[in-house]
């Protein structure tokens, strides 16, 4: 299992990466999920509905099951670990990519840069693995381009 996390600021086009890259492994036969970090948080109940009056019941995990698809909520204390989350929702995945995560200490992390919204990188160097912008960069780092989806894929399954 290989787990990377894309950071950036909103508009740098991590989210069309990542569609690009997962269509790029589904291609060559791998298993790949995604975990999407969302810091200003979500809802996937509506107020009123069944999952909200047994939330707000007081149960601490409610799931949503149809013929084809399930999705999980989980009251939280803290912060989750996205690294424990990938590992445990997704243990037979062959590549998990997590959009967004950038507080998280241990996910080694590409930035993804674009020019007119975000041109500085921002990851630590210990964390950083790559950089992907839309300009020449001089860094001392692993950089490509947006539309570089075969060589980035590449790059991650040899170096993740």
């Amino acid at each position: 299992m290989k787990i990377i996390a894309f950071v950036g600021k909103s508009d740098t086009g991590k989210t069309r990466l990542i569609q690009s890259l997962v269509a790029e492994w589904k291609r060559r036969g791998r298993s790949v999920s995604v975990i999407k970090h969302c810091s200003h948080g979500f809802s996937l109940d509506l107020e009123g509905k069944d999952t909200w009056q047994f939330m707000e019941a007081g149960a601490d995990q409610v799931a949503m099951v149809s013929s084809k698809t399930v999705a999980t909520i989980q009251k939280r204390t803290s912060e989750p670990d996205l690294l424990e989350i990938a590992e445990t929702v997704f243990p037979s995945s062959d590549l998990i990519i997590i959009e967004g995560g950038r507080r998280s200490k241990n996910l080694k992390k590409i930035e993804v840069l674009r020019s007119g919204i975000s041109e500085t990188i921002e990851t630590p160097k210990n964390e950083l693995l790559a950089v992907v912008s839309d300009t020449k960069l001089n860094v001392d780092t692993s950089a490509f381009q947006p539309d570089q989806i075969t060589a980035l894929a590449d790059f991650i399954e040899t170096q993740v």
